[in-house]
């Protein structure tokens, strides 16, 4: 028979490792904040804010590059951006599909990561579980806002953001529901990854099957091997020196991604769905590195237009249909 401390220790043990959800509005901006808590990972979520997931704390450490205020989360500069429907770059900022042209930027250079990460998307609901707690957000493309005029596809764009203990994941949903046409599109996260520690000592796997070369960061649709490529991280590599702005080709879910923090025994894993089959790995002279899953390649609906789309990977969901994937971290 268990004695009454231990029994008393067992429930606040428990007590600690429960999930809990607690929902608070910033006062400069109005948005409300959701921190989702699983035993010994919280994670920071902000719908209005591009549905950024702005904080992870795993063991009371942070592995996020912070903004300075909330009301600057928006846009592609902390946290973890969600780019749809143009993953990264799109030449020019313009490209065909089935014989439509759309224009996502007028003028010179290249339109970059799509049109949602510093749109509002609105809480749907929210679950807390005895493993998990988790908040749905969607958005809404029709011809009331100028991303449904930008993309002309009336359809919903649906995050879920679980946390678990040891991991955060996110499951994306496209529902093409009112659109009569195929619907092109890619999904990718872009986390601002902090560094624990030096470059020297943080070490980076990707185990891919190829390299996309490029031009000017644009993807020719051509795939170069990686044996003996600078940039070949299929055994661990330290990142000291490292310098990469690039597409990995050939990711699948059996051999995820990883980052080492060896210096101080931390790491992350990336895995991902089968539908994440790029990467890219940005490595900025930075405190923060990106490691980006994506369900295409950078600029997939020019490249599928060429006909590369076997390189390309760029995702379709039929009317009346619906697509879907994840993105998991894991944190040791």
């Amino acid at each position: 028979m268990r004695t009454l401390p231990s029994i008393l220790f067992l429930a606040m043990t428990a007590a600690s490792y429960a999930g809990s959800l607690t929902v608070t509005k910033d006062e400069k901006t109005g948005w409300d904040v959701y921190v989702m808590s699983q035993g010994e990972t919280v994670a920071t979520f902000v719908p209005a804010a591009g549905a950024n997931v702005q904080s992870i704390v795993h063991r009371g450490a942070e592995y996020l590059h912070q903004p300075e205020e909330l009301s600057k989360l928006p846009g592609v500069r902390c946290g973890t951006p969600v780019l749809y429907p143009t993953p990264n770059r799109i030449k020019g900022g313009q490209f065909e599909f089935e014989g439509h042209s759309f224009v996502f930027q007028k003028g010179p250079g290249n339109h970059i990561h799509g049109l949602v990460n510093d749109a509002e998307f609105h809480c749907e609901s929210t679950h807390v579980t005895g493993d998990s707690v988790s908040v749905t957000a969607a958005i809404r493309f029709d011809d009331k806002s100028e991303r449904g005029r930008l993309f002309p596809f009336e359809h919903t764009f649906r995050l879920k953001v679980s946390v678990l203990d040891g991991a955060v994941r996110w499951d994306y949903e496209v529902d093409n529901d009112a659109s009569d046409r195929n619907l092109p599109f890619g999904v990718a996260l872009h986390p601002y990854i902090k560094y624990h520690g030096s470059r020297k000592d943080t070490y980076l796997h990707v185990p891919a099957e190829s390299l996309m070369e490029s031009v000017q960061q644009l993807p020719t649709g051509k795939l170069l091997s990686l044996d003996g490529h600078k940039l070949d991280a299929r055994q661990p590599v330290p990142l000291e020196g490292y310098q990469a702005d690039d597409v990995f080709f050939g990711m699948i879910p059996a051999k995820p991604a990883k980052v080492e923090f060896r210096n101080v025994g931390r790491s992350i894993t990336f895995e991902a769905s089968k539908e994440f089959t790029h990467l890219v790995i940005w490595t900025p002279d930075h405190p923060f590195m990106g490691i980006e899953n994506q369900t295409c390649s950078t600029d997939a609906h020019n490249l599928a237009s060429l006909g590369k789309n076997d390189v390309a990977h760029l995702q379709i969901c039929p009317p009346g249909e619906k697509r879907h994937g994840w993105v998991t971290y894991h944190f040791e």
